[in-house]
């Protein structure tokens, strides 16, 4: 007896989940994700880069930071996300077209890289925006289907709330659902619901303004003098790294199911709701805005990703009008590109020989992506070891911290060097090298000795380490350098440095 479609969903959520699980337990965590983690120690309002709601994830599925030393439990709430998003994708889909246009959305959801592994499986900030991306997505057909129903205006208004305190991308929702009402639903101006469900979100969101004024603005600061144009000269190679990121990172198969899916709806081809027309209005100057900044500017086409997704539903009901089949031939292709990208990425990451990148002794591995995911566990335990050896022969005094200059590789020795043995990482440089360390250091110093201090120096992210800690000690001595090979090859050395006689004071915000 054949699955009904909704049990389809079901064993696709699963199977999906299983192969999350698997490869989220095989991968050590990458720059972003180790910096993200240190976000769950020390719980605010916002942080430096973004707002809380992925430090709120983590905590929540490491039970409070209590399985925090394993890397599936710390992504255990993008895993989950997913699977929650992989639901509300079919409900949108079935109830604006059909259930084989849930089938369809649900499908394409999980097929799209973006969703299914930046966000689904890697734990960012990207992680629980998409749950409150797609649960506005869902309250747009609520609402489209009974404009006047307050429960659904509150609903929405908190879920974008939310949304925003997980990624100021979530401001998207609200500007594409306002440029929809100015153009196609002037009669909604009339509605009480919507200024309640606009304040309220603004209430919502409000802490990272609070924090931001407490702060000096430093969060905008740092995101404008990313995105903001200060010349018209042309970044060719920044704009085709966006461009073909956002084909590759939403899927090559998605997107030209998305592009025939607008062409047929503006030709009128297809079913057209309400709820159809705002995401386009949310999705398609959010993808301008970012091609366009990308002309001048570099961007990561990640940033797109939300775009994207909420096209997706446009491109299952075009296949559900066209198509009669369950499981046509551009569903698998598009399923078969992402179980090839976790495939090949899985096999790259464990087992290619060496490095793929520059074959330099000092900077051995650099511009390899897959060093970021490998080798920091077994590193991290051979210098432990050397820690206790030289604290215990007394060469190095007790609460010796480790030190970093910027955020990057900062966050990945706190997790594999530092947290295991239950000693600092102190960040010694300016906020926009340090980020969040900057106010880590304010709940760290107490518990550090800055007379001495390590540094280790990956070879891939290479710097003169008696060069950059000269104005801080004044003698900075080599240690030694820890091999890391990978399939028998050197990838990539740990340079560890000992730091005496310290200068000045910590860093801190200002």
């Amino acid at each position: 007896m054949s699955l009904s479609l909704k049990n389809k969903v079901v064993l696709l959520i699963a199977v999906t989940a299983v192969i999350r699980l698997i490869v989220a337990a095989s991968l050590e965590l990458g720059n972003d994700e180790v910096y993200y983690w240190t976000y769950s120690q020390h719980l605010q309002w916002n942080y430096f880069d973004h707002p809380p709601m992925v430090a709120i994830w983590i905590r929540f599925f490491t039970a409070n930071l209590i399985w925090q030393q394993y890397e599936l439990f710390v992504r255990l709430g993008s895993i989950a996300g997913c699977a929650a998003c992989t639901w509300m994708m079919y409900l949108i889909g079935k109830e604006i077209h059909s259930e084989k246009a849930g089938w369809f959305a649900a499908c394409l959801y999980n097929a799209s890289i973006y969703a299914s592994i930046i966000a689904g499986l890697f734990i960012l900030p990207d992680s629980p925006q998409m749950v409150f991306w797609c649960a506005c997505l869902l309250l747009i057909v609520k609402l489209c289907a009974d404009e006047k129903k307050w429960l659904y205006w509150i609903l929405f208004s908190i879920s974008a709330g939310l949304c925003i305190m997980s990624k100021v991308h979530g401001i998207f929702i609200w500007f594409g659902f306002g440029l929809f009402i100015l153009f196609q639903k002037r009669e909604w101006l009339k509605l009480p619901q919507l200024y309640v469900a606009a304040l309220l979100t603004a209430a919502i969101a409000s802490p990272i303004l609070i924090w931001n004024i407490n702060n000096h603005f430093i969060t905008y600061r740092f995101h404008s003098e990313r995105v903001a144009v200060h010349s018209f000269t042309i970044n060719t190679d920044g704009f085709l790294r966006e461009v073909f990121g956002q084909i590759a990172y939403n899927n090559p198969v998605n997107l030209v199911l998305i592009i025939i899916a607008l062409l047929a709806w503006k030709k009128q081809k297809i079913t057209r709701p309400a709820s159809l027309s705002i995401y386009q209005f949310i999705a398609l100057p959010m993808a301008a805005l970012l091609l366009g900044v990308a002309l001048f500017r570099d961007t990561l086409p990640h940033w797109s990703g939300p775009a994207y997704v909420s096209l997706l539903p446009i491109a299952a009901v075009y296949l559900a009008t066209r198509l009669n089949l369950i499981f046509p031939a551009s569903i698998r292709w598009a399923l078969g590109l992402l179980l090839f990208t976790i495939i090949t990425g899985l096999l790259l990451i464990h087992f290619y020989p060496g490095t793929m990148g520059s074959k330099k002794k000092t900077q051995l591995g650099s511009g390899d992506f897959t060093l970021d995911l490998y080798g920091w566990k077994r590193t991290g335990s051979i210098f432990d070891t050397l820690y206790q050896t030289e604290l215990n022969k007394g060469i190095m005094p007790k609460g010796t911290p480790v030190v970093c200059y910027k955020w990057f590789p900062a966050a990945h020795e706190d997790y594999y060097f530092c947290r295991p043995i239950g000693i600092q990482m102190i960040g010694l440089g300016t906020p926009f090298d340090l980020h969040e360390y900057v106010w880590m250091n304010q709940w760290r110093k107490n518990k550090v000795n800055m007379n001495s201090a390590y540094c280790i120096v990956p070879s891939n992210e290479y710097y003169d380490a008696k060069i950059k800690y000269a104005d801080y000690y004044e003698k900075i001595d080599s240690v030694t350098a820890i091999n890391n090979a990978r399939n028998g090859k050197m990838a990539r050395y740990f340079y560890v440095y000992r730091l005496q006689g310290w200068k000045h004071n910590i860093s801190l915000p200002n």
